[in-house]
């Protein structure tokens, strides 16, 4: 706190008893009489120092000790109200109130025992700190016991007006705190009530809910399949398709329900079929490829990877629609997650093998294409799992989130640019044109709920934009295959050429 402070002046032991006031500042200091004493005593000013000069300089020095020993009582109490009460000082009394710290730190080391050489001691030091930092307050041609009176009386003055500006916060602080709890109160009387009515709103969705699942299981038990306008509203994702949906409490029913007719057996079939046909694939057609022979542990590795994720996929989207037919609203949000995180590893996997082979004799470029897909991947299986993610208004946003993900695939195309040309970089990914082209025109239907939101009814349980959808991925997937072939020899060729370079 060394904020500038105007010239101090203190009167001289023979100048202060004509003196009208106890007040030691120049003109442009604070003017104390405005700040009227507290009618306490202190232990070192009686009315007997009052009417006359004490010139003993010994009794001066002890008077000094003991104002320097309540010095640090009064300073404790001003610093602990300024820490609560955040006590605001203008510029000179932030200097006197640091002076005052100052003379307590210098002064804490001598002893506090009221002898006479201790005493001369702190004396002489608090009057040492005080013309350190306040020339001309103090007259230099005094003699050490009139510094010292002068000093303990400059510090008095000090204090005075610090603890009088202090109280009078005080009191304007316990007003200010009684209107601010009033306002607190209103506050949580308000808040209360509106939770309460939410409370209410939410216990009565929760019951209309329940009532509206017991009228689903009943209508279920006697006509198997439902409306759309019968299922809960959890339930109810696309309003074109009108027939056809289970509902039931059993897991077992959901099960066994695979092997009869409902607008869910193409969905099913479609991908346990196609999950067939991919095992094929990574199992027998694979390893008797022309391919295969060629590819290192690292290949047939990058290869697995896109086969166990083509799986997945497969497997959680067959899980999802035998599924989404139980009474439990848990159950179907797990589910669902289940299915989306499925499609985040395919895509994922797809990039991945993508990106090893562009870069094949790259190692630098190649681990941070790698390193980055795999770090989206991973936020594919998180993001899901987030209850706004799976409305059935938020179909768009799923499907802007997994055609975001495919574009990162295309991320080295700069850098290939660069490096080989346009033309290489055509060339190289013309083989997956055919995979994107259908897994973006298949999301762009399954989005659009096209064709049942021209025909609603006519495509219940075959020809509908999820039916289609499952195709797309399905097709996909077959054509990434042929396409990460054709990476693959690519990538040997170049290895050849360049010296039989390790992947």
């Amino acid at each position: 706190m060394s904020c500038a402070i105007s010239a101090l002046t203190v009167e001289s032991p023979s100048s202060s008893s004509s003196s009208s006031s106890p007040g030691y500042f120049g003109t442009d200091s604070p003017n104390l009489e405005r700040y009227p004493r507290r009618g306490r005593r202190h232990s070192y000013d009686s009315p007997v120092s009052r009417r006359s000069h004490i010139y003993d300089a010994d009794a001066i020095f002890v008077r000094v000790d003991l104002f320097l020993s309540e010095l640090e009582r009064r300073l404790a109490w001003l610093d602990n109200y300024r820490q609560e009460r955040i006590l605001h000082l203008d510029a000179t009394l932030k200097q006197g109130y640091a002076a005052l710290e100052a003379v307590r730190d210098s002064c804490s080391y001598a002893s506090g025992e009221l002898i006479w050489g201790a005493a001369k001691q702190r004396a002489k030091i608090c009057v040492e700190t005080l013309e350190s930092r306040f020339s001309n307050a103090i007259p230099s041609k005094q003699s050490l016991e009139q510094k010292a009176q002068a000093s303990m009386k400059l510090m008095d003055s000090y204090l005075s007006e610090l603890e009088a500006r202090a109280h009078a916060r005080q009191s304007n602080f316990s007003a200010a705190i009684d209107e601010g709890w009033k306002r607190v109160d209103n506050s949580i009387a308000h808040t209360r009530e509106i939770i309460d009515e939410g409370f209410d709103r939410a216990r009565k969705a929760k019951e209309v809910l329940k009532e509206s699942i017991s009228s689903a299981l009943l209508q279920a038990a006697e006509t198997r399949l439902i409306r759309y306008e019968d299922l809960p509203h959890p339930w109810q994702v696309n309003p074109h398709i009108i027939r056809g949906y289970r509902f039931t409490e059993s897991k077992v029913e959901c099960l066994t329900s695979i092997f009869k007719p409902s607008n869910e057996t193409v969905n099913i079939w479609s991908h346990v079929i196609g999950l067939i046909i991919v095992l094929a694939i990574a199992f027998y057609f694979y390893p008797t490829s022309a391919t295969f022979p060629l590819s290192t542990k690292t290949d047939v590795l990058i290869s697995a990877i896109f086969f166990a994720a083509a799986c997945k996929c497969l497997i959680c989207s067959t899980m999802w629609h035998t599924m989404n037919g139980i009474a439990d609203k848990t159950l179907l949000e797990r589910f669902a997650c289940v299915d989306y995180t499925g499609i985040s590893f395919l895509v994922a996997a797809s990039i991945l093998s993508t990106e090893w082979t562009a870069f094949y004799c790259e190692p630098v470029s190649r681990s941070v294409y790698m390193a980055l897909t795999a770090v989206l991947g991973i936020l594919g299986t998180i993001l899901p799992w987030q209850s706004t993610f799976n409305r059935a208004d938020m179909a768009w946003a799923r499907v802007a989130f997994y055609v975001t993900l495919a574009a990162t695939g295309f991320a080295p195309v700069i850098q290939l640019n660069m490096t080989r040309g346009p033309e290489w970089s055509f060339y190289f990914y013309a083989p997956i044109a055919k995979s994107l082209f259908v897994y973006v025109a298949g999301a762009m239907i399954y989005a659009s709920h096209v064709p049942e939101r021209w025909f609603p009814g006519a495509f219940d349980y075959v020809g509908g934009s999820h039916n289609i959808w499952h195709l797309a991925v399905l097709g996909g997937i077959l054509f990434h295959y042929t396409a990460m072939i054709q990476f693959f020899n690519g990538a040997f060729r170049r290895a050849v050429e360049a010296g039989d370079c390790l992947a």
